[in-house]
């Protein structure tokens, strides 16, 4: 999907925020294109976790891209890419926003590295598995 301007994009987002096709928990699923694309995703590899005060970033690989997850309490988001170098490039994609801090203003429980690889819907290859435990 082209848009003309990140306000178009922006637009998509609150008016499916609004109405949103899918709901997981207190997870309104923004991007359900994407969301579903990456169900159909086997993981082969996770590269890194890195945390910081306010989100978590996971980088991991499948047969064919890599697959940048940024989480924090208020939103995941992807970016799926071919090469290292997209990264700069391409842009965020955003799948699902928690309803519960944006309209009752209540944080919920961090989610653990398996609690999102899990909400997004990954299979995990053996070597996955075990780089999933790693890290913790």
């Amino acid at each position: 999907m082209k848009f003309k301007s990140l306000e178009d994009k922006l637009e998509l987002y609150y008016d499916k925020l609004q109405n949103p096709s899918k709901i997981i928990d207190n997870w309104a699923i923004i991007d359900l294109i994407a969301y579903n694309k990456l169900k159909k995703t086997t993981l082969i590899a996770i590269n890194e976790i890195s945390n910081s005060l306010t989100d978590r970033i996971i980088t991991t690989e499948s047969k064919n891209n890599y697959i940048i997850i940024k989480y924090s309490p208020n939103f995941i988001a992807t970016k799926v890419i071919d090469t290292e170098y997209d990264y700069l490039l391409k842009d965020w994609d955003l799948i699902g926003i928690d309803r519960d801090v944006l309209y009752k203003d209540k944080v919920n429980k961090l989610m653990t590295n398996k609690e999102i690889i899990k909400f997004l819907g990954f299979k995990l290859n053996k070597k996955a598995i075990k780089d999933l435990e790693y890290f913790g």
